[in-house]
């Protein structure tokens, strides 16, 4: 009888959990889980620590350039302060992809999912704290290169003409790809779990993938603009560099953000922890 009761109670707190589940407490928990790793705050300061750098470093090096190369015989333009946060968000997605993996390595996967039981929240949670943390690196590191660049460059007597529209572009632009960008990896932390090997995956399909085709076909250049970092840097592109222009060059991205994500999420439902 006794033990009929027992079953019966822990029934009951397990349902209860189940009905009561909140997205804020799994995303409250999810942030407090970020910060209490040291591995984190390491890849997010480097991704903000190497697109300052690019933004300071690039007006810098124009004013410095061998007027003597044809290669530098060019103006200087806006863009230049963000066009390597494309490759630079590679980091970031690393970063996303050892949130989910480093879980199942450790076994803390068990825990997180008995905490929120329908599995689908604690993978939006983890998205949420993803994208935020990549929206607001992304920010951040562009408007300061913006507010820093027109000293530099004017120090060397250059100037480059910014209308509000496109600095707006390029900031908020800055940041919905890099929290593209780390959706993707972590997407693929869930479907592979495997740390080394979902981190593999990540830099293969982000930097090796695109190239193949420029390899077998002579077509290829075309194909490589649908991939993810290709399509999704246009948003930080100048104007007429791509036919998609910069607005579907990041729906392209968000289309490969969204497919994976949904390929998480229903991984995670049907696999054991």
């Amino acid at each position: 009888m006794s033990t009929t009761t027992g079953t019966a109670e822990a029934r009951a707190v397990r349902d209860s959990t189940v009905r009561n589940v909140s997205l804020g407490g799994a995303i409250a928990s999810e942030w407090i889980k970020f910060r209490g790793l040291a591995s984190n705050h390491i890849l997010a300061g480097f991704t903000l620590l190497l697109l300052l750098a690019n933004g300071i470093a690039m007006p810098w090096a124009y004013v410095f350039r061998d007027r003597g190369s044809p290669q530098a015989d060019y103006d200087p333009y806006p863009e230049m302060i963000v066009d390597k946060t494309g490759y630079v968000g590679v980091v970031l997605a690393v970063l996303a992809v050892l949130m989910m993996a480093n879980e199942y390595r450790s076994g803390q996967i068990s825990t997180t999912l008995l905490s929120v039981p329908r599995r689908t929240p604690a993978l939006v949670a983890k998205a949420v704290i993803v994208a935020s943390i990549g929206f607001g690196i992304g920010v951040v590191s562009s408007a300061i290169g913006f507010a820093i660049a027109p000293t530099v460059l004017g120090g060397g007597g250059y100037s480059y003409a910014l209308d509000t529209p496109v600095l707006l572009r390029l900031v908020v632009g800055s940041g919905l790809y890099l929290a593209a960008i780390g959706m993707i990896g972590l997407a693929l932390g869930t479907i592979i779990r495997n740390v080394i090997a979902a981190v593999l995956a990540t830099l293969v399909l982000l930097l090796i993938v695109p190239v193949i085709p420029q390899i077998f076909s002579a077509h290829g250049a075309e194909i490589t603009r649908f991939f993810p970092i290709q399509a999704g840097s246009l948003l930080l592109a100048p104007a007429g560099t791509d036919p998609m222009g910069p607005w579907v060059g990041y729906g392209v991205l968000l289309i490969w953000m969204l497919a994976l994500f949904l390929a998480a999420a229903i991984t995670l439902k049907r696999r054991d922890a």
